[in-house]
């Protein structure tokens, strides 16, 4: 496993301008509960050392489906609510609706103006247009950590949720947005993590242009020999 990139990337002058961004569009941005704050410490420790921690498992699955992430048959359950781990990766701002070139994108921020001396910070190869919108990204393709192999359901067990991380005594660096899975209900032993990757225009399958895979669950999971069933 080579991705042991703990929490996601990004520049100094990317966190000045979503900072005043979510000021200004009066995005609301819940705040990480302490119970979260101390999970998302605990694991980024255990990627930073091992990259996959023991509880979970990475596997090929059937086909070109690639790989999957499971929970490890002898784990504890992962209860509702607690958190799985940040996915990482490097973040950048783009045009919205030009194509994306990698199936580990999130958008964190979306829908955003920029005036003519950010775009001159930010897009400076592009001719300026005031309506042109743009979003804030996140891309797990090169740089990020095992959550990139997490796989898209409708029925999701996992959550993508923008928190902002506070001024703490754990060692985390304060975050004015930054995306954390969550489990959304109760992962029992053996079963495979999934999270829904769709926006509101329900978008994940199309630009792949690949037939949709419905993925529960309880579609592939693992025995204590670690076979796939």
């Amino acid at each position: 496993m080579e991705f042991k990139l703990a929490r996601q990337k990004i520049s100094h002058k990317l966190k000045l301008f979503g900072s005043k961004k979510i000021r200004q569009n009066k995005i609301y941005v819940p705040l990480a509960t302490k119970n979260n704050l101390i999970e998302i410490a605990a694991m980024a420790r255990k990627i930073q050392k091992k990259g996959l921690p023991k509880h979970l498992v990475l596997k090929k699955l059937n086909g070109n489906l690639g790989h999957g992430i499971f929970l490890h048959p002898e784990a504890k359950p992962i209860m509702m609510g607690e958190t799985i781990a940040p996915y990482s990766g490097e973040v950048y701002i783009a045009p919205q609706n030009i194509g994306e070139n990698s199936d580990y994108v999130f958008s964190l921020i979306s829908d955003l103006l920029l005036t003519k001396e950010e775009q001159r910070l930010l897009d400076p190869k592009s001719r300026y247009h005031p309506r042109r919108l743009y979003s804030l990204d996140l891309d797990a393709y090169k740089k990020g950590n095992f959550t990139r192999f997490i796989n898209h359901s409708d029925k999701p067990n996992v959550e993508a949720q923008l928190l902002r991380i506070p001024v703490n005594s754990l060692g985390l660096q304060p975050a004015h947005f930054e995306m954390i899975y969550i489990a959304k209900k109760m992962i029992r032993p053996g079963q495979q993590l999934l999270v829904c990757y769709d926006g509101e225009d329900k978008s994940y399958w199309g630009p792949l242009k690949i037939k949709p895979y419905q993925m529960t669950p309880k579609t592939f999971q693992l025995n204590s020999s670690l076979q796939i069933f």
